[in-house]
């Protein structure tokens, strides 16, 4: 039989619950009583394994009144990190724009990554288990004075694994970073990572074309289709040495190839378990 608690424990437990409610918006409000915030978060719902998408981030004013965009002293180092799972990178070097009420105030700049303020997010806002923080700062002060809006556009590489995943974004800077985690951290965004079928076929002979070949100083490798992939490319000698390394990002991409020494070569494309390896003739 069911025991029916007492009246003293019913209200002990909803003094318990309501003071974690308080305790929670407490934490919430230290977090997020930054200058900004974001308003927009433009990412892609799906995208195939090993590629990467640029999601689309904007901050605006967070509408506290102590706000003073029109200070002149309003510069500071800006920081951006992204939670992404083990296995996924970020591109360096993250541009960002900023836009202003005076257009003659606009500025923009990169964002670099930092071991440091990635050691900082952690420590601040463990990653969940399997994802890790990637953090950076600008390459210099930002200007925030007259602020209409903040841009940032990175590109995220996804590993090889298929599955549900999620992403989150944090905006903060140097002054209020060294308060609290960030000005504002993003919920998790879900994404569905896929392994697309006939993945083989991209890097099938009849997919991608060679030219010049035979080559002299530059060589283009297109992909007739290309659903934005990311292709490993190594050009390799007939001893087997590696004298070329890019990673293929575009339809079509020109690799210079001046100073090396006539001969036969193997141009080898890998796309996750998929490798093909073509012959091409530098003179």
């Amino acid at each position: 039989m069911k025991k029916k608690s007492t009246l003293f424990e019913r209200i002990h437990s909803k003094t318990t619950l309501i003071k974690g409610l308080i305790f929670t918006f407490v934490i919430s409000s230290l977090f997020f009583a930054g200058c900004y915030e974001w308003s927009l978060i433009i990412q892609p719902e799906s995208a195939p394994i090993n590629s990467y998408f640029d999601p689309l981030l904007v901050a605006k004013d967070d509408g506290n009144p102590d706000n003073d965009w029109t200070n002149p002293d309003l510069h500071d180092i800006g920081l951006f990190g992204v939670m992404i799972p083990s296995g996924w990178s970020v591109q360096d070097s993250v541009p960002y724009t900023v836009i202003c009420t005076d257009p003659s105030y606009n500025n923009s700049g990169i964002l670099v990554y930092s071991a440091a303020r990635s050691q900082t997010l952690q420590d601040s806002i463990p990653a969940a288990p399997g994802y890790f923080w990637w953090g950076s700062e600008t390459d210099g002060e930002a200007s925030l004075i007259y602020l209409d809006s903040l841009y940032i556009t990175p590109r995220i590489f996804v590993g090889s694994a298929a599955g549900a995943f999620f992403v989150r974004y944090a905006i903060g800077d140097v002054n209020y970073w060294d308060r609290n985690p960030a000005d504002d951290l993003s919920a998790p965004i879900p994404i569905t990572i896929y392994d697309p079928v006939g993945l083989d076929e991209m890097l099938s002979e009849a997919n991608i074309r060679f030219y010049p070949n035979p080559v002299s100083n530059k060589l283009t490798i297109e992909f007739k289709q290309y659903r934005q992939q990311v292709v490993d490319m190594g050009i390799f000698n007939l001893n087997g040495q590696m004298i070329k390394h890019e990673k293929l990002l575009h339809s079509a991409t020109t690799i210079n190839l001046e100073g090396v020494e006539t001969g036969i070569y193997f141009v080898r494309l890998r796309n996750g378990k998929s490798t093909e390896t073509h012959k091409i003739i530098i003179h």
